[in-house]
Protein backbone atom coordinates (compact mmCIF):
# COMPACT_ATOMS: atom_id res chain seq x y z
CA UNK A 1 0.00 0.00 0.00
CA UNK A 2 2.24 2.86 -1.76
CA UNK A 3 0.37 5.61 0.19
CA UNK A 4 0.81 8.54 2.23
CA UNK A 5 -2.65 8.57 5.17
CA UNK A 6 -2.93 12.02 7.06
CA UNK A 7 -5.10 11.67 10.15
CA UNK A 8 -6.89 13.94 12.60
CA UNK A 9 -8.11 12.37 15.81
CA UNK A 10 -5.63 9.67 15.84
CA UNK A 11 -5.02 9.62 19.50
CA UNK A 12 -8.73 8.72 20.26
CA UNK A 13 -9.84 5.18 20.43
CA UNK A 14 -11.06 4.51 16.93
CA UNK A 15 -8.18 6.89 15.74
CA UNK A 16 -5.29 4.83 17.18
CA UNK A 17 -6.37 1.62 16.26
CA UNK A 18 -6.59 3.42 12.55
CA UNK A 19 -3.34 4.52 12.73
CA UNK A 20 -1.75 1.32 14.00
CA UNK A 21 -3.56 -0.67 11.10
CA UNK A 22 -2.19 1.59 8.68
CA UNK A 23 1.31 2.02 9.89
CA UNK A 24 1.17 -2.09 10.09
CA UNK A 25 0.01 -2.21 6.31
CA UNK A 26 3.04 -0.19 5.63
CA UNK A 27 2.00 3.17 4.16
CA UNK A 28 3.29 6.63 5.78
CA UNK A 29 1.04 7.87 8.50
CA UNK A 30 1.31 12.03 9.61
CA UNK A 31 -0.92 12.47 12.76
CA UNK A 32 -1.96 15.70 13.85
CA UNK A 33 -1.71 16.10 17.85
CA UNK A 34 -2.50 18.90 20.20
CA UNK A 35 -0.34 17.95 22.87
CA UNK A 36 2.40 15.48 21.58
CA UNK A 37 4.19 13.78 23.76
CA UNK A 38 2.32 12.06 25.81
CA UNK A 39 2.08 8.99 27.67
CA UNK A 40 1.68 5.86 25.95
CA UNK A 41 1.84 7.74 22.39
CA UNK A 42 2.09 5.47 19.56
CA UNK A 43 5.97 5.78 18.17
CA UNK A 44 7.08 4.26 14.42
CA UNK A 45 9.50 5.23 11.99
CA UNK A 46 6.45 5.32 9.24
CA UNK A 47 4.73 7.64 11.47
CA UNK A 48 5.10 11.51 11.78
CA UNK A 49 3.58 13.66 14.05
CA UNK A 50 2.59 17.14 13.31
CA UNK A 51 1.26 19.54 16.18
CA UNK A 52 -1.61 21.10 15.27
CA UNK A 53 -5.31 21.60 16.03
CA UNK A 54 -7.67 20.45 13.84
CA UNK A 55 -9.66 23.72 13.81
CA UNK A 56 -7.04 25.85 11.77
CA UNK A 57 -6.53 25.91 8.42
CA UNK A 58 -3.15 26.36 8.68
CA UNK A 59 -2.42 23.35 11.20
CA UNK A 60 -4.38 21.16 8.89
CA UNK A 61 -2.69 22.77 5.63
CA UNK A 62 0.55 21.41 7.12
CA UNK A 63 -0.81 18.20 8.02
CA UNK A 64 -2.71 17.46 4.61
CA UNK A 65 0.01 18.74 2.36
CA UNK A 66 1.19 15.89 0.32
CA UNK A 67 -0.72 13.13 1.00
CA UNK A 68 -3.11 10.95 -0.99
CA UNK A 69 -5.86 9.99 1.92
CA UNK A 70 -6.81 12.37 4.67
CA UNK A 71 -8.73 10.28 7.66
CA UNK A 72 -10.86 11.99 10.33
CA UNK A 73 -11.33 10.07 13.29
CA UNK A 74 -12.17 13.13 15.35
CA UNK A 75 -15.27 13.65 17.60
CA UNK A 76 -16.43 16.21 20.08
CA UNK A 77 -15.55 16.14 23.45
CA UNK A 78 -18.07 16.93 26.02
CA UNK A 79 -18.71 20.72 25.54
CA UNK A 80 -15.98 20.83 23.05
CA UNK A 81 -18.09 21.06 19.69
CA UNK A 82 -15.69 21.03 16.46
CA UNK A 83 -16.80 18.70 14.50
CA UNK A 84 -18.04 21.39 12.34
CA UNK A 85 -15.80 23.58 12.07
CA UNK A 86 -12.82 20.85 12.12
CA UNK A 87 -14.71 19.62 8.52
CA UNK A 88 -14.95 23.30 6.88
CA UNK A 89 -11.09 23.37 7.78
CA UNK A 90 -10.26 19.88 6.28
CA UNK A 91 -12.58 20.50 2.93
CA UNK A 92 -10.73 23.96 2.75
CA UNK A 93 -7.26 22.47 2.84
CA UNK A 94 -8.01 19.61 0.89
CA UNK A 95 -9.51 21.58 -2.26
CA UNK A 96 -6.82 23.58 -2.49
CA UNK A 97 -4.21 20.84 -2.89
CA UNK A 98 -2.76 20.93 -6.42
CA UNK A 99 -3.34 17.12 -6.16
CA UNK A 100 -6.81 17.04 -4.49
CA UNK A 101 -6.67 13.86 -1.51
CA UNK A 102 -9.55 11.70 -0.90
CA UNK A 103 -11.27 12.05 2.36
CA UNK A 104 -12.73 10.06 4.99
CA UNK A 105 -14.90 11.28 7.92
CA UNK A 106 -16.56 9.55 10.81
CA UNK A 107 -20.07 11.24 11.55
CA UNK A 108 -22.54 9.01 13.11
CA UNK A 109 -25.94 7.07 12.37
CA UNK A 110 -28.62 9.09 13.03
CA UNK A 111 -27.57 12.15 10.71
CA UNK A 112 -28.58 12.88 7.83
CA UNK A 113 -31.96 11.28 8.04
CA UNK A 114 -30.90 7.72 8.74
CA UNK A 115 -32.90 7.36 11.92
CA UNK A 116 -35.06 10.08 13.38
CA UNK A 117 -34.93 6.99 16.48
CA UNK A 118 -31.43 7.21 17.45
CA UNK A 119 -31.23 10.89 16.12
CA UNK A 120 -33.57 11.46 19.27
CA UNK A 121 -31.39 8.66 21.79
CA UNK A 122 -28.34 10.23 21.07
CA UNK A 123 -29.70 13.92 21.46
CA UNK A 124 -30.70 12.78 24.88
CA UNK A 125 -28.06 10.72 25.83
CA UNK A 126 -25.46 13.70 24.95
CA UNK A 127 -26.87 17.17 24.36
CA UNK A 128 -29.19 18.79 21.49
CA UNK A 129 -25.92 21.39 20.81
CA UNK A 130 -23.71 18.11 20.70
CA UNK A 131 -25.61 16.40 17.78
CA UNK A 132 -26.07 19.36 15.88
CA UNK A 133 -22.80 20.25 15.48
CA UNK A 134 -22.60 16.52 13.67
CA UNK A 135 -25.63 17.03 12.03
CA UNK A 136 -23.77 20.68 10.67
CA UNK A 137 -20.36 18.43 9.49
CA UNK A 138 -22.40 15.55 7.81
CA UNK A 139 -24.74 17.94 5.93
CA UNK A 140 -21.16 20.15 5.19
CA UNK A 141 -19.60 17.40 3.99
CA UNK A 142 -22.93 16.06 1.58
CA UNK A 143 -23.10 19.33 0.30
CA UNK A 144 -19.66 20.01 -1.06
CA UNK A 145 -18.69 18.67 -4.27
CA UNK A 146 -15.10 19.85 -4.63
CA UNK A 147 -13.42 17.47 -2.55
CA UNK A 148 -13.63 13.31 -2.67
CA UNK A 149 -15.44 12.33 0.16
CA UNK A 150 -16.15 9.25 2.04
CA UNK A 151 -18.56 9.75 4.86
CA UNK A 152 -19.22 6.37 7.61
CA UNK A 153 -21.69 6.82 10.07
CA UNK A 154 -21.01 3.87 12.58
CA UNK A 155 -23.88 2.53 14.71
CA UNK A 156 -23.39 2.00 18.53
CA UNK A 157 -19.43 1.78 18.70
CA UNK A 158 -17.94 -0.87 21.59
CA UNK A 159 -14.46 -1.84 22.71
CA UNK A 160 -15.16 -5.26 22.06
CA UNK A 161 -11.95 -7.14 19.74
CA UNK A 162 -12.80 -6.92 15.94
CA UNK A 163 -13.94 -9.94 14.01
CA UNK A 164 -13.27 -9.15 10.34
CA UNK A 165 -16.86 -8.92 9.81
CA UNK A 166 -19.51 -5.72 9.31
CA UNK A 167 -22.51 -5.07 7.82
CA UNK A 168 -21.88 -1.59 5.24
CA UNK A 169 -24.73 0.14 2.94
CA UNK A 170 -25.31 3.08 1.50
CA UNK A 171 -28.75 3.27 2.20
CA UNK A 172 -30.33 5.75 4.38
CA UNK A 173 -32.51 4.19 6.25
CA UNK A 174 -30.81 2.06 8.91
CA UNK A 175 -32.85 1.62 12.13
CA UNK A 176 -32.33 -1.66 13.17
CA UNK A 177 -28.38 -2.51 13.10
CA UNK A 178 -26.46 -3.84 15.73
CA UNK A 179 -23.47 -2.59 17.58
CA UNK A 180 -20.13 -2.66 16.05
CA UNK A 181 -16.13 -2.40 17.47
CA UNK A 182 -14.43 0.42 17.00
CA UNK A 183 -11.67 -2.00 15.68
CA UNK A 184 -13.91 -3.34 12.56
CA UNK A 185 -14.81 0.53 11.71
CA UNK A 186 -11.37 0.89 11.95
CA UNK A 187 -10.52 -2.01 9.39
CA UNK A 188 -13.20 -0.62 7.16
CA UNK A 189 -11.24 2.62 6.86
CA UNK A 190 -8.37 1.08 6.01
CA UNK A 191 -9.90 -0.89 3.28
CA UNK A 192 -11.39 2.17 2.07
CA UNK A 193 -8.03 3.86 1.43
CA UNK A 194 -7.68 1.88 -1.80
CA UNK A 195 -11.43 0.72 -2.40
CA UNK A 196 -13.31 3.80 -4.38
CA UNK A 197 -16.59 2.04 -4.32
CA UNK A 198 -17.98 4.78 -1.64
CA UNK A 199 -16.71 7.71 -2.85
CA UNK A 200 -19.57 10.02 -3.44
CA UNK A 201 -22.35 8.50 -1.61
CA UNK A 202 -24.41 10.13 0.60
CA UNK A 203 -23.00 8.63 3.47
CA UNK A 204 -22.28 4.80 4.28
CA UNK A 205 -23.87 3.73 7.37
CA UNK A 206 -21.90 0.48 9.63
CA UNK A 207 -23.46 -2.26 12.19
CA UNK A 208 -22.41 -5.47 13.58
CA UNK A 209 -22.41 -8.82 11.05
CA UNK A 210 -25.87 -10.25 11.08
Amino acid sequence: MATTIAVLGGTGKLGRLFVQLALDAGPAVRALDRKPGREGALEHPNLQTVVGDATKLDDVTALITGTDVVVSCLGNVGDLLIMDKAAETILAAAAAQPRVPRCMFISSVGCGGTSWLIKQVLTLMGSRAGFADYEAADLRIREQSAVPCVLVRPYALTDKPGTGRYHATEKQRATFMRSISRADVARFLLDVVTDTRWDGKPGVQMGGAR
